[in-house]
Parts: structure tokens; sequence; C-alpha cells
């Protein structure tokens, strides 16, 4: 029999969306499934669109918006699915995405997350995985693949995990509100010993960031005081606290020699890891003031996270760079 699989769609105020997300879902050729949507509180009317045409799914209406760590951990508490699949509302499926994720996880118990390769709506590459380099900055690859591989991370827009590896991973931090919190999951999956896969038959269609647009300064907050936080927990100690101070020394230096590069050559070429280029926009300097005073004052929280990461660490950074999990940075 298949293994059930529990669809966590959160939405916000995207109707429109949900609905050729909806009717993609309709398509697909696996049919052991339950679809959850949490809504966060839509002011349009997507809840009724929802209750009016399809039934079946359950239906979980949020007091606000609580944007998507949180929504997703609600949806996976009641779910009933060996796995956990979580698709963003602005996507639209193949009829054998579910199906090549899950042939491809259950071979071996170490994988614990798989990931659809993104397509724009023209057909070119969204994302094909997310790295890591070694000062804990996200990198995007949109390298063209036809072969399974490892990455450092699942994209939340179509990840499939083992609900019993997420429980044990205490989910999403909620702190993280958006943003990231898809990398710190599969970070700390890789330091747990579990794999995480690019499977590039599963394919799925994206609109890329079409509902967080509207709110564009707040998800820039979040994201950079989200990889702040990441350094501070995923690391080890004190590579963690060398990694912080090299982070903002190197960044400093990166963004001053762009700014010579475009000056004096016109020139706008990022930092790079080994094959990959970097996802995060430049934030401001009230984002990064706004990011450091947050970790500040939720350095108590952080601190104990990173106890709990560490106690019960499998593979050393250190391991996972040779892994080629963590990769260097290339100038």
């Amino acid at each position: 029999m298949q293994p059930q699989v529990s669809i966590i769609i959160a939405n916000y105020n995207g109707r429109d969306l949900l609905q050729k997300c909806l009717e993609s879902l309709s398509n697909v050729n696996y049919k052991n499934l339950e679809i959850i949507i949490v809504d966060n509180n839509s002011t349009d009317d997507s809840v009724e669109f929802v209750t009016k045409n399809y039934p079946s799914i359950i239906l979980v209406k949020l007091d606000k918006n609580k944007g998507f760590a949180e929504p997703n951990n609600i949806g996976a508490k009641i779910a009933k699915g060996q796995f956990l699949l979580f698709l963003n509302n602005d996507t639209v499926v193949t009829e054998n995405f579910i199906s090549e994720m899950i042939n491809a996880i259950i071979t071996d118990k170490k994988i614990a997350i798989c990931q659809s390769l993104l397509l724009k709506p023209n057909g070119d590459i969204d994302s094909s995985g997310d790295f890591l380099d070694d000062l804990g900055v996200v990198y995007n690859s949109k390298t063209k693949i036809d072969h399974i591989r490892e990455i450092s991370s699942a994209r939340g827009a179509s990840m499939l995990i083992r609900a019993n590896i997420f429980e044990k991973l205490h989910g999403f931090d909620e702190k993280f509100f958006v943003s990231f919190e898809d990398v710190d999951l599969c970070w700390r999956a890789w330091i747990l010993g579990y794999r995480t896969l690019m499977i590039p038959t599963s394919i799925v269609y994206h609109l890329a960031g079409s509902t967080i647009k509207k709110i564009k300064s707040e998800i820039a907050f979040h994201g950079f005081k989200n990889q702040l936080a990441m350094k501070v927990t995923n690391f080890e100690p004190i590579l963690g606290i060398k990694n912080m101070i090299l982070f903002f020394c190197i960044y400093g230096t990166r963004e001053f020699k762009i700014w010579l590069d475009y000056t004096f050559s016109g020139s706008t070429k990022l930092a790079s890891t080994e094959y990959e280029n970097t996802i995060a926009q430049k934030p401001s300097f009230k984002i990064i003031a706004k990011s450091i005073m947050w970790i500040i004052s939720n350095y108590g929280y952080l601190l104990k996270k990173q106890r709990v990461v560490n106690k019960n660490r499998v593979y050393s950074t250190a391991v996972l760079k040779k892994m080629h999990i963590i990769h260097n940075v290339k100038q």
C-alpha cells in the first residue's frame, strides 16, 4: 500500500493562487493523501472558496496572520500521514510529483527530506536546492540537474518530510515567522545524521513569492535575522561566535568591494559558493540594526536551542564540509 501523505498548505489572501494549486492537485496520480489548508485569517474569499468547492479538504482558520512556520506546525499536528508534504499556495504541481519523491525517500530511512525541482511558469529553474556556505549564508541553486543529489536544504515550496522526523526536530522554528525556516529545519536534520535530497523528476511550477510581495520589508527583516539566528544555533558554540564575527567582517568587505566594482567598472558580480548564487537581497542598515537587536533580545531562547542542537549532534560542521553539505565561499 502507498504510505499516506498529508499535504499542508499555509494560505494568506491567496484565493486565485489556491484555485490553480488545488486544481492541479486533483490530477496527481498519488491517491493515499489528505489535504490540510491552514488559513492566516485571509480577508479575501479564500475560506469560502475552499469550503464551497473542496469540502473534503481539512480547513483550519486562524485568528491572525501567523506567517509560514507556525501554520505549518499547526497543520502537522493534526496530520495523519506518515509523510508531510509542505506546499506553497502559489504552486502548480505535476501528476507524479508526489510519487517520485516517495519512491526516493522510502529507499533509505536516513533520507528524511526531499524537494521537488521548482520551475518558473516559463520553464526556467526557480530552485534545484539550497546550499550553505561555511559562514552559514544561504545560497540557491538554479543548476539544471537530471539526477538525484544531496542538498543542504529543501525549499518549503514543495518539501516532503517523514512525519516522525519532523516531530523529532520539533517542527519549524516558530520564532522565524517566515523565511529560512525550511533551511533551519534541514540543517538540523543533517546535524542529526539525516539526509536531504533533490528529486529532479518531481516537478512543481512555482510563482515564487506571490503571497509575500505585499509585506516585502517585513520579509527582509525576518530573512536577515533568521540567517543570523541559525549561525548562533546550528554551528558549534565557539564556531558560531567566530562565524558571526567573520560574517560581519566579510560581509562588510564584500559590500565595499561590490560598491567599488560598480562605481569604477559597472560590475555587480556577487559572491558565491563553489557553484551557487545568493538568494538573499541586500538588507538596509535599518534592517541589519533591527535584526541584531532581535538576536540580543532573544539570545536566551537561541542559546537554549543551541544546546539542544549540539547535545544531539551526529555530524559536526567539519564533517558536513567534507560531505559538501556546507560549501566553501568562492570570491
